[in-house]
């Protein structure tokens, strides 16, 4: 019987185990791209480097709302034209399809990490009108670039600022909103030690942004609303002596993000995402460690990360979120979507990321969504996320405004095909890897069907019959339990 194609992987386990952390899912373009290169540390290498990406560029166009001014996104929300909430569900849906669609899938991973961390929930009403932007020219451009300029980008945003109050924040009225949230979330944190009064001070430094909330919504900076005069924070004096507070701002920010504190912080919540729920202390400190020598280089911290010892040893110990595991169960099938609108396939999978338990940007507290694999560990989620599979994993079903392979294209032309080898083509196109034994087992007594079973020729021409065999068999494979992890 002549060898089966496609029945080993072609990556080795570290190419693997970086892609399955590093992306947004496995399939056989992304596979094809690390073989381009001379190894997985020159794809990663590329993939910080990155490269144009029109098809994810393109998704934008799909969201012609998108592109609605402030002022226009407003008055369409204020005569129900179109909601704040519908140009927040636009946003969810053209991120997830940039996750599925996307070359630079680092990129993408990492504008998803800084969008957490940095929270602003999609369709919040007095910040959707700029939230795009906030995507666009806060998070995107920086997300693989230093920490301190992508702090200061996020912080003095428009979208920021309506979110967190700092419209409201003038000399003779502080709101201590963005400057406590700040420190406690996006710096130092409260272990850091910092006072009620160094709240206060941080707020005086932020004074001056203007969004004229519920107008419309234009965005600038007035010197007449900024407090002038010496400011405290922590061990720190800023002079702060100009009636323009930017450039003291931008010094307090640099400031901040350059503390050990942040450091540690964006460097343990960095290893929690991509190592384990608790990394090891010398992953947390290596990674700190380059975080401050670089000065805030991102780059820099995931060169650190990727080679670390931690993270070599940590293969299969970070479930996906329900969101990953959505999109992730999308690029296994190799479902591409190629449009947007009413009952479009982009409307089905948006709808499933909530359905099986994280809607995206919807975290209701500017803390951002766990990074721990154990908040999304529930039975509902489980048995959901196994329904989801067979939904996507269906090799007859068709897709609106999408893209799929052909029941008869997923099969290799070699027969007799043995019900083992037919298994191990499957789990290798879907996800990199051959299927475990218990996989093989399983899929076996679900088909009633020794593992040893030999397909035909003749199996092949009902196309009927093969693509029900395929749906399960494809459907196991995603529902076993290595294929959720990353």
């Amino acid at each position: 019987m002549p060898a089966v194609p496609g029945t080993q992987p072609r990556l080795s386990e570290t190419a693997q185990h970086v892609v399955r952390r590093f992306t947004y899912g496995y399939n056989l373009r992304l596979e094809a791209d690390v073989l381009r290169h001379s190894g997985v540390d020159a794809w990663f290498e590329s993939q910080l480097a990155r490269h144009p990406d029109p098809a994810a560029d393109a998704v934008l166009s799909w969201f012609p709302r998108l592109k609605d001014t402030p002022s226009r996104a407003w008055a369409n929300a204020r005569s129900e034209a179109y909601s704040g909430w519908q140009y927040g569900d636009d946003l969810v849906k053209y991120s997830l399809v940039r996750r599925v669609v996307a070359t630079n899938q680092v990129h993408e991973m990492m504008v998803d990490f800084w969008s957490n961390l940095l929270h602003i929930p999609a369709g919040e009403g007095l910040s959707f009108p700029w939230r795009l932007h906030y995507d666009t020219h806060a998070i995107r451009p920086h997300a693989l670039g230093t920490y301190r300029a992508l702090l200061r980008a996020a912080v003095t945003h428009p979208s920021m600022s309506g979110y967190l109050s700092n419209h409201r924040n003038t000399k003779t009225l502080i709101n201590e909103n963005l400057g406590r949230e700040l420190l406690e979330l996006y710096t130092v944190g409260r272990r850091a030690g910092y006072s009620e009064a160094d709240v206060k001070s941080s707020a005086r430094l932020l004074t001056g942004f203007t969004v004229a909330i519920e107008k419309d919504f234009g965005a600038g900076y007035d010197p007449a609303l900024h407090h002038v005069g010496p400011v405290k924070v922590m061990d720190r004096t800023f002079t702060n002596a100009a009636a323009d507070g930017r450039a003291e701002l931008n010094a307090y920010l640099d400031w901040l993000a350059m503390r050990p504190e942040t450091a540690t912080r964006i460097a343990r919540r960095l290893c929690v995402r991509f190592i384990s729920d608790d990394p090891p202390q010398s992953s947390v400190d290596a990674v700190q460690k380059a975080y401050l020598a670089s000065g805030s280089d991102i780059k820099a911290c995931l060169r650190v990360l990727v080679r670390d010892p931690g993270f070599l040893a940590s293969k299969f110990k970070k479930a996906r979120t329900p969101a990953e595991d959505v999109v992730a169960t999308q690029r296994a099938c190799d479902i591409v979507p190629t449009g947007a609108g009413k009952d479009s396939h982009v409307d089905a999978f948006s709808w499933l990321c909530s359905w099986i338990g994280q809607a995206p940007f919807s975290w209701p507290r500017p803390d951002g969504s766990p990074e721990q694999s154990d908040t999304y560990l529930s039975p509902a989620r489980l048995l959901r996320s196994w329904t989801t599979r067979s939904w996507a994993a269906n090799a007859g079903e068709k897709v609106t405004k999408a893209t799929r392979p052909l029941p008869r294209d997923l099969v290799p032309p070699v027969w007799p095909l043995p019900l083992k080898d037919l298994v191990h083509h499957q789990a290798v196109m879907m996800t990199g890897r051959r299927a475990t034994a218990e996989t093989v087992a399983g899929v076996a007594t679900l088909l009633d069907k020794p593992a040893t079973h030999v397909f035909s020729a003749e199996w092949e021409r009902n196309e009927g019959h093969m693509t029900w065999m395929l749906t399960l068999i494809r459907t196991a494979i995603l529902s076993a339990p290595e294929a959720m992890l990353r």
